[in-house]
């Protein structure tokens, strides 16, 4: 886990979301929306929104096939001060 996710200023759920994908991709989890679904504690649209807001700032991408990932650090889109 790279602590300058805190620094992002992102929502609380896209934190969780970013916190439990790199669990996941730790532990040799496939990062498919199947597979984190049953591990989150809110809503699935919430999930598809914390998602999207990862991907959005360079956090996360999508693969062709509709898998997850997370990118390098040095790929995030820092806030503007």
């Amino acid at each position: 886990m790279d602590q300058r996710i805190f620094n992002l200023n992102l929502s609380v759920e896209a934190t969780s979301l970013y916190l439990l994908m790199v669990a996941l991709a730790d532990g040799g989890t496939h990062l498919v929306r199947e597979n984190i679904l049953p591990l989150w504690n809110a809503s699935p649209p919430e999930l598809e929104a914390a998602f999207r807001e990862l991907k959005q700032r360079g956090v996360a991408g999508e693969g062709a096939g509709g898998d997850w990932f997370l990118r390098p650090a040095k790929e995030w889109e820092q806030p503007a001060d």
